[in-house]
């Protein structure tokens, strides 16, 4: 299919057909961008986008504008994907085509950002606008049913209501055939049995073996699971995929992917005993959480800090980073977390108070010879030492 878009961008070169170059051009972007090659396919909707404004063509520029926002999203650049969707939605709406497709496809990037950047009540909000406003197209009705699904299953809405969303979706699209949507709802409903405690990991690689070398997302999706080694039974899950998951990452230059992947194989050294290399990696990821402005995962990062810091001693460093990490899991709807920072707090404030009384009475016993240092000097004092040398002070 590529070679055959490259003939169709030559021919269209050739014969100096701009449109006909947008459109090809935006093609290869699209599967460059769906295959992992985000550098390539920003490439070429950058080029499109060049292109359209030279012709005046402003829906094609909207096109491309929303091929280069995909990679950026792909590439953690959230703030600049976000402006090129805005611009995007800007520039159908003086086109009058503010009702199109592809409006609905910005609309999909920013509630994707914010679901990446773990702000999911925002990005539940845009999904259910969505629902409502596309009750008439059954397609783009079960893709936000089940995007809407895998925002649920990150803040820990209910099975049951889960599961209706995903039967509802798989109900669409039974009849279309269409492998990347059957396979999205086979990653969710993968995603909430794991949840719910159900370890088998059969259907993520399922869904792992469909994608590989065809969907991008799928892959990072499944390998982002089976890489955290805290949501399996450790004795018998492998920590290669964490492995894999970081080559993965690396490969595709997903930068949210490449440190989740260095916060879990922090994990798998902490699991080692290896607290150093833990330590390093931890903060390396935090270091890019902190850029990305990813909430989960710089307060997931804080909390192992965290508890390296008060193993360590260091319970005022301890108590910063899990006071930090509190707001940021509020954030991101993640009560259970709270919970546990708040279980944290309670027990270091017992520990800040006893420590507190030991550096109290460390410091009475540095205070309490301050008698016998002062009897000292009064008797190295000068005018002592002149009055025994003259004999008028007796022992």
């Amino acid at each position: 299919m590529t070679q055959t878009l490259s003939n169709a961008l030559s021919l269209a070169q050739v014969n100096n057909n701009l449109r006909r170059q947008c459109d090809a051009l935006n093609t290869l972007g699209e599967f460059k961008t769906i295959a992992g090659d985000h550098a390539a396919g920003r490439a070429y909707a950058h080029t499109a986008q060049r292109l359209a404004k030279i012709s005046g063509d402003m829906y094609r520029e909207a096109r491309a504008l929303y091929n280069e926002a995909l990679c950026l999203r792909c590439l953690g650049e959230y703030q600049e994907c976000i402006a090129l969707a805005t611009r995007g939605r800007l520039i159908l709406g003086l086109c009058g085509l503010s009702h199109e497709e592809l409006n609905s496809g910005f609309i999909q990037i920013q509630a994707e950002v914010h679901r990446l950047k773990s702000e999911y009540v925002e990005a539940h909000n845009i999904q259910t606008q969505i629902l409502q406003n596309t009750a008439t197209d059954n397609h783009e009705q079960a893709a936000s049913l089940v995007n809407t699904a895998e925002i649920e299953v990150l803040m820990g809405i209910s099975k049951t209501e889960i599961q209706k969303k995903i039967d509802a979706s798989q109900v669409i699209f039974g009849p279309s055939n269409h492998a990347l949507l059957t396979i999205a709802c086979d990653t969710i409903q993968a995603d909430l049995n794991l949840r719910e405690g159900d370890l088998s990991s059969t259907l993520f690689c399922k869904c792992l073996r469909l994608g590989w070398g065809k969907y991008c997302d799928t892959v990072t999706y499944c390998l982002e699971r089976l890489a955290d080694i805290n949501r399996w039974e450790r004795c018998y899950h492998p920590t290669s995929w964490t492995a894999v998951f970081l080559a993965h990452s690396l490969k595709a230059k997903e930068q949210l992917g490449i440190h989740k992947a260095l916060q879990f194989m922090g994990d798998v050294f902490l699991e080692e005993n290896d607290e150093s290399t833990a330590f390093s990696l931890f903060t390396l990821a935090l270091e890019g959480f902190t850029q990305m402005d990813v909430h989960q995962s710089r307060a997931e990062c804080m909390i192992r800090l965290g508890d390296l810091s008060n193993k360590h001693g260091d319970l005022l460093r301890a108590l910063e980073l899990w006071e930090t990490a509190r707001p940021l899991f509020e954030y991101s709807s993640q009560a259970k977390r709270v919970q546990d920072i708040n279980e944290r707090l309670v027990g270091i404030g017992k520990d800040v108070k006893e420590q507190h009384k030991r550096n109290l009475a460390q410091l009475s016993e540095l205070i309490a010879p301050i008698g016998k240092v002062e009897e000292m000097e009064e008797d190295l004092s000068e005018d002592k030492l002149e009055k025994e040398e003259a004999g008028l002070v007796t022992a």
